[in-house]
């Protein structure tokens, strides 16, 4: 026990008023005549009254050893239900604590929470013998980014390490403000190669863009060998049907060493696609399958023309005014044939890069638009045109505009340019007629044709147009393909009518043909017609989507689903609805739909919640085991925008090992340590405690200078002074 003195009440004004009382005093009794005793009492009475005015405290003071603050974080995830020594993991994790209370109550103070997607306080032993595992996942980092920081001197976290995240669970541990012991649960037992844990890549990405993609590798038992880790995309063409974007070489350093590689590809195409990681050490590897859905951010066109033209300028102003299209242009404006003024060094025009453009450049765009270009008038080999049957085949898209250096005229017969066509060329040279004529459509029903709201406005949009100029003849119409619209009166080498307009699918792209390249005469001559005014911005622009795919692309898709889902809830639904430019809808304008169907029952409605602009989530609860199928449909501005589907298999889930790594990693991140429950007893977790620190308390406050006796005394002491003064007759 001791005493401490505290500064009081008094402020600082009766501190200082007391100070220059004290001065003041001191000044006086040293000029002062009187006696020392009669002094003596008059600074009594002073100081008295000085020690009312400033009122000091005293506090009485305890000494006592605290012990240190300790926060238990159990994982209560799905994983924790999975077999584990003696029983479920979770059995095993709160047997270990239950053994370890009497020492831990004694030693610390203690307080317990339940972890997976967030951190939820317990209120004590009772409720965490009531908790048990749940159906969620662990999710640390997201969980503990949300927590606050803590005033514990220790945490220990309970864990079988399965985390369903790739957050960075050591920073948010450190973010608590105190080292963390990572206790593990469960099985450590792994057998002896590489494992991708995880691979992690956006849900979505862009045509032609860069998919960035994180897997992480557990290269258990490998000490001092290389893994072979690749990025691969399922291609049909390709050996085993799968194509190899990235590899990486990594030498393992360690046993139970856990890595990390990061890959950045390009995507290639729309629509899903499916790619895998795979980590090979020797004759063992192991891979792990994900899907992206590739959607349109740009149009990449090229667009080369054989000479200048109407039809070039015309078509290249209506490509360059939409900017969600970026288009690069050639146009012939000098044959080789043709004999300059100047040397060649002397010009402005460069030379035609074919090689450039039919070869290196052609990857790199969704459209290739050949506008009535003659090969052999460059001395271009057939040989040179098959990268362009290459890019059509593997998903681009080319559309040819006719005139008289085309077709047959211009060297397509017997090339890979011919084997696309959708029709096949004549020997006749030349193939090119001149003349107006009225394009008829085959069918009001292609979507090429189908330009307006009903089949009857856009018939009569196609009988207002003005009459286009010129056309090509051909020997027959190819299997499989589609005919737009024809020229009357006509026929092909065969006897069927002959196309103006026609469309073929080759490999994964699309091939359309126009036999004239005036369908600038649409935009000038149909200017003042109310029903064909806009005909020729609608034609290109559908015809950009058609062979590009956007038309076969829904505005409305569900987030890839993985064909297999591992029982745990609720399960989350993400749904993307987007405008007519792929950029995200307005949600003012959107009404969504979902639909899912459980097995063996009636299709039910979920709510869905938009999270983010054109994003919706919905959670799925009361699963059964197997197919469960989703169904999402969309109207936009109050029309049917577009629906989507999916399904996935619910399952029970895979009792995987103690991720020993991550927990290793988790602790080492925050300053702690990891232990293994099974053979770690608590007195060795304890011992990691900080010992209890002395801290002092207040037993007891002391104010005897504010009492009413103080101020009596002070009265008894002037009051004495007073007397003695008067009785030696002083002044």
């Amino acid at each position: 026990m001791s005493l401490g003195l505290e500064r009081g009440p008094g402020g600082p004004a009766d501190w200082a008023a007391a100070a220059l009382a004290l001065g003041a005093l001191i000044w006086h009794l040293r000029r002062a005549r009187a006696p020392l005793g009669a002094r003596a009492l008059r600074a009594a009475a002073a100081g008295a009254l000085m020690l009312a005015v400033a009122r000091p405290e005293f506090a009485r003071l305890q000494t006592r050893r605290e012990k240190p603050r300790l926060l238990i974080l159990v994982d209560d995830a799905a994983s924790m239900a999975a077999p584990g020594p003696d029983g479920t993991r979770w059995r095993q994790a709160l047997r270990w604590l239950e053994r370890a209370r009497p020492a831990l109550e004694s030693r610390a103070r203690v307080s317990l929470a339940l972890i997976d997607e967030r951190v939820r306080p317990l209120g004590g032993w009772d409720e965490l013998k009531k908790a048990a595992a749940r159906g969620g996942a662990f999710t640390p980092a997201q969980a503990l980014d949300a927590a606050a920081p803590t005033r514990a001197d220790r945490i220990w976290l309970l864990s079988d390490g399965v985390v369903d995240d790739g957050g960075d669970a050591a920073r948010a541990l450190s973010a608590l403000g105190a080292p963390t012991d990572a206790l593990g649960v469960g099985p450590a037992r792994r057998d002896a190669g590489p494992t991708v844990v995880d691979a992690l890549a956006p849900d979505f990405a862009f045509a032609h863009g860069e998919l960035p993609v994180r897997a992480d590798i557990d290269a258990s038992g490998l000490k001092g060998r290389e893994v072979l880790v690749t990025l691969s995309r399922a291609d049909d063409a390709a050996p085993g049907g799968w194509r190899e974007a990235a590899r990486q070489n990594r030498r393992v350093s360690a046993d139970d060493e856990v890595f990390t590689s990061c890959f950045t590809a390009v995507v290639p195409s729309l629509g899903a696609e499916r790619w895998r990681v795979e980590a090979r050490a020797g004759a063992r590897a192991n891979a792990r399958e994900f899907v992206v859905s590739v959607v349109r951010q740009k149009y990449r066109i090229m667009y080369l023309a054989g000479r200048p033209s109407p039809e070039y300028a015309f078509l290249r102003d209506f490509l360059k005014s939409d900017p969600n299209r970026e288009l690069v242009s050639f146009v012939i404006l000098r044959n080789p044939s043709s004999l300059p003024p100047a040397p060649d060094d002397e010009l402005s025009l460069i030379p035609f890069p074919a090689q450039d453009v039919f070869d290196r450049a052609l990857p790199q765009f969704d459209l290739f638009i050949l506008e009535n270009f003659s090969a052999p008038r460059f001395g271009l080999p057939p040989s040179a045109l098959e990268p362009l049957r290459r890019f059509v085949a593997s998903g681009g898209a080319l559309l040819l505009l006719g005139g008289e250096n085309a077709f047959s005229a211009g060297g397509y017969k017997g090339t890979p340019l011919e084997e696309m066509l959708p029709v096949t060329l004549t020997g006749r040279t030349p193939d090119f007629s001149p003349g107006l004529f009225h394009p008829e459509p085959a069918s009001v029903e292609h979507p090429l044709a189908e330009l307006f709201d009903t089949p009857e406005s856009s018939r009569r949009a196609w009988r207002s147009l003005p009459p286009l100029d010129g056309w090509a003849d051909f020997a027959s119409v190819r299997p499989g393909a589609q005919v737009v619209a024809v020229r009357q009166g006509k026929t092909t080498d065969d006897g069927r009518p002959l196309p103006v307009i026609a469309v073929r699918a080759y490999g994964r792209g699309k091939v359309m043909l126009v036999s004239t390249d005036s369908t600038w005469r649409w935009k000038l001559g149909a200017a003042a017609d109310e029903f064909a005014s806009d005909f020729y911005e609608r034609f290109w622009s559908r015809a950009v989507e058609y062979l590009t795919g956007t038309l076969d692309l829904s505005k409305v898709q569900f987030a890839p689903i993985p064909p297999e889902v591992p029982a745990r809830e609720p399960f989350t639904v993400v749904v993307r609805v987007f405008d007519s430019d792929f950029t995200p809808a307005n949600s003012a304008q959107t009404r969504l739909e979902l639909t899912w169907t459980p097995p063996g029952a009636a299709p039910r409605a979920v709510a869905a919640r938009e999270t983010a602009p054109g994003v919706y989530e919905a959670d799925l609860t009361g699963l059964s085991p197997g197919l469960q199928r989703l169904r999402a449909v969309a109207r936009v501005r109050g029309r049917p925008w577009g629906e989507s589907q999916a399904s996935f298999l619910w399952r029970a889930p895979q009792a995987r090992p103690m991720d020993k790594p991550w927990l290793a990693r988790a602790a080492a991140g925050s300053g702690g340590r990891f232990l293994d429950l099974s053979t770690t007893d608590p007195a060795k977790a304890l011992a990691l405690l900080p010992a209890p620190r002395p801290r002092e308390r207040v037993r007891r406050t002391l104010r005897p200078f504010s009492s009413a006796r103080w101020l009596a005394l002070c009265a008894v002491l002037l009051a004495l002074e007073w007397a003695w003064r008067r009785r030696l007759g002083l002044a």
